[in-house]
C-alpha cells in the first residue's frame, strides 16, 4: 500500500481540484467551451493522480486551475479560506477514499478486523466516561479529542496497530484523571 503521507498529498489536491473546478465551472454556462475546459483540465489532475504521479498539483493543467481561479479572486462565491480543522475533517474524506480503493484487492484478516473493532469500542466508551467525568479539566478534554480523532483516523485507514496505540494513550489517560479524583466520600467502611 502506498504510504499514508503520499495519499494524504493526493487527497489534498484531488479536494482543491474539485472546490477549484467546481467554482471556475460555474462561472460558464453548461454548453460552453470555457465549461468544458475546466472540467476537462480537472479531469486530466484526478487521472494523473489515480496513475500516482507525484507531480500531479504541479502539472500544467492544475497550473491553469490555479491561475483561473485568481483571476475573479473578488467574485463574490469565490471559494475562501477554510480552518485547519474543516480543512483536514474534507481531505480525510476523500482521504478515506483513496484508501478504500487501495485496499480494494482485499480485505483485512480476520485477527487485524478484530484488533480495529476492538480499538473502536474503546475509543467510543473511554472517550464517553472520561467526558462525563466531573474531574476532567479543559485540558483533559481536549486530549481526549485529540486521541480520540487521531484513533478513529487510524480505524478509517484500517491501522490496527495505530488505533491500538491510541486507544491505549486513552486508557492511560483514563487512569491518570482517575488517580487524582478525590476518593468517594462515605466510600470508608470503619
Amino acid at each position: 500500500m502506498t504510504d499514508i503521507f503520499t495519499l494524504w498529498q493526493r487527497a489534498e489536491t484531488a479536494k482543491w481540484v474539485d472546490v477549484t473546478a467546481g467554482f471556475l465551472a460555474a462561472r460558464h454556462p453548461r454548453d460552453s467551451a470555457e465549461h468544458a475546459e475546466v472540467l476537462a483540465r480537472a479531469r486530466a489532475v484526478h487521472e494523473a493522480l489515480e496513475q500516482g504521479e507525484p507531480c500531479a498539483a504541479d502539472s500544467d493543467e492544475a497550473l491553469w486551475l490555479r491561475i483561473r481561479a485568481a483571476e475573479p479572486a473578488d467574485a463574490p462565491h469565490a471559494p475562501g479560506a477554510v480552518r485547519p480543522a474543516e480543512e483536514d475533517a474534507q481531505v480525510r474524506d476523500y482521504l478515506r477514499d483513496l484508501v478504500a480503493r487501495e485496499r480494494a484487492a482485499g480485505r483485512p484478516a480476520w485477527e487485524e478486523q478484530d484488533a480495529l473493532f476492538g480499538a473502536h469500542i474503546t475509543l467510543s466508551v473511554v472517550s464517553r466516561r472520561l467526558c462525563a467525568n466531573p474531574a476532567m479539566t479543559a485540558s483533559d478534554h481536549e486530549d481526549v479529542h485529540y486521541l480520540v480523532a487521531r484513533g478513529r483516523m487510524a480505524l478509517d485507514l484500517g491501522h490496527a496497530p495505530a488505533a491500538a496505540r491510541e486507544a491505549d494513550r486513552l486508557r492511560r489517560l483514563e487512569e491518570r484523571i482517575l488517580d487524582r479524583a478525590p476518593a468517594a466520600v462515605g466510600s470508608d467502611v470503619g
